[in-house]
């Protein structure tokens, strides 16, 4: 199956923006910035992804698709975010475990 010149274009822009994310990535990793480096990269990682994910795996076309799998998606990370939380709050656990000797 041959591309056409526009969509031959279209992939080689794509590929420039993800390796200029990637550069991104890099450079913000080689400032040291700690914890928000950390959220900084997670955030620039998850555009990266969502660009190759609605070009490359045809999410454009496909709206009831794409919002049921952002919808699965933001379920997902919601509650591995607050799966912590919960365990602390709901599991039983002796005085002695929060104390530092």
């Amino acid at each position: 199956m041959e591309q056409q010149p526009s969509e031959l274009k279209r992939d080689l822009l794509i590929y420039g923006i993800v390796i200029v994310l990637l550069c991104v990535i890099l450079t913000i990793n080689h400032l040291h910035l700690g914890v928000p480096g950390i959220v900084l990269i997670i955030l620039v990682a998850c555009c990266e992804a969502g660009i190759l994910a609605y070009f490359f795996m045809h999410l454009a076309g496909k709206k009831k698709t794409l919002h049921m799998l952002l919808l699965l998606t933001i379920v997902v990370f919601l509650s591995l975010l607050f799966w912590p939380v919960w365990d602390i709050l709901y599991s039983p656990r002796t005085p002695s475990e929060f104390t530092v000797n």
